[in-house]
């Protein structure tokens, strides 16, 4: 059974006011959405800190590449080298943090759709005694 299945078995489940709601909480923001979202929750000075440095550790990495291809001594290739791989894996890190924190968005937001349905269910069930 896969993920297609039980949504199916979901939405027939539900009442059709509640489906119609299930259908407007459904749609899954995409890749850009989901960036953008980042700019406006509550940590989004933080975001935009971790964009700021990125881009320059980004623009470092670059130089440093540019430099180590131009380099005529091994220990000035060594050093450029180094400035390059510490630029990238700077980068990565901050890219694996802004990918946790969309991952974080979307957790919350399935809670919060189980939560409206949980609700739903209650008052539904309140309703039938």
């Amino acid at each position: 059974m896969n993920g297609n299945d039980i949504d199916n078995k979901i939405k027939q489940a539900l009442a059709e006011e509640d489906a119609e709601l299930y259908a407007q909480f459904a749609q899954e923001p995409s890749l850009l959405e989901q960036g953008l979202e980042l700019l406006q929750s509550r940590n989004r000075w933080m975001t935009a800190l971790v964009m700021i440095v990125m881009t320059i550790f980004m623009v470092a990495g670059v130089y440093s590449l540019w430099r180590f291809s131009a380099a005529d001594e091994v220990k000035s290739l060594i050093a450029w080298a180094m400035g390059f791989g510490f630029s990238m894996a700077a980068v990565s890190m901050m890219k694996i943090w802004a990918w946790m924190e969309m991952e974080k968005n979307n957790t919350v937001r399935e809670i919060k759709r189980l939560e409206l349905q949980v609700a739903r269910l209650t008052q539904r069930l309140g309703e039938a005694k």
